[in-house]
């Protein structure tokens, strides 16, 4: 009903282009209600027309039942237009979010491949140092057993020689008897002894 209504308001208004009308009074118009009734009308008794309750509930049975399915018609286009910009939407951020991914992917990859380039260069050189460091400890090992042999073998020369000067006063066989007689003669007396302070106690003779 109101659909008809609006397209004959529509057929029935002033063209946008035409020229402005002026703006008067209409001649004839609806009462107010504080105008007078008319003569003809003075002491009429206005009745409603009667109603046939059955067409009364067919009409408003028929009414629920078209607003029931114009609502479920404007729910139904509300929600496919819904989805719709939904899934324009969505895909449109998906399509951001792969490209995004995708980017941030390709980042971290140069990212981990550059690091993984600059742990070996380091792990090469540390091995590359370790390995001057047991070369080098090698070989001051190597130069202190040297120092330590040398060492030993000096200190066995000497101890030979020393033994051979020491040599020289043993008594043997031969020098037995001249040894004995040296003894003899040396006035040198061992009959002393050393105290507990370190003083060396000789014995008095009478003489003295």
């Amino acid at each position: 009903m109101w659909v008809l209504l609006r397209a004959l308001s529509r057929r029935g208004a002033r063209p946008p282009c035409g020229p402005s009308a002026p703006l008067l009074p209409p001649a004839r118009g609806r009462k107010t209600r504080h105008d007078p009734p008319t003569k003809s009308k003075v002491g009429r008794v206005a009745t409603p027309p009667t109603v046939d309750v059955a067409e009364f509930f067919v009409l408003s049975e028929r009414y629920r039942q078209y607003r029931q399915t114009v609502r479920a018609l404007r729910l139904e286009f509300v929600s496919e237009v819904r989805r719709k910009v939904y899934e324009a939407r969505a895909g449109v951020l998906a399509e951001r979010k792969a490209r995004e991914d995708a980017a941030e992917h390709r980042e971290l990859m140069a990212w981990n491949r550059a690091e993984n380039r600059r742990l070996q260069e380091l792990r090469i050189e540390r091995l590359r140092r370790e390995a001057r460091d047991r070369e080098q400890q090698q070989a001051e090992e190597k130069a202190r057993q040297a120092r330590e042999a040398e060492a030993f073998v000096q200190l066995k020369e000497r101890e030979v020689l020393q033994l051979q000067e020491e040599a020289k006063n043993f008594i043997t066989r031969e020098n037995l008897e001249a040894r004995v007689e040296e003894a003899l003669d040396s006035p040198k007396s061992y009959n002393w002894a050393v105290t507990r302070e370190g003083l060396v106690v000789r014995p008095q003779h009478k003489g003295s």
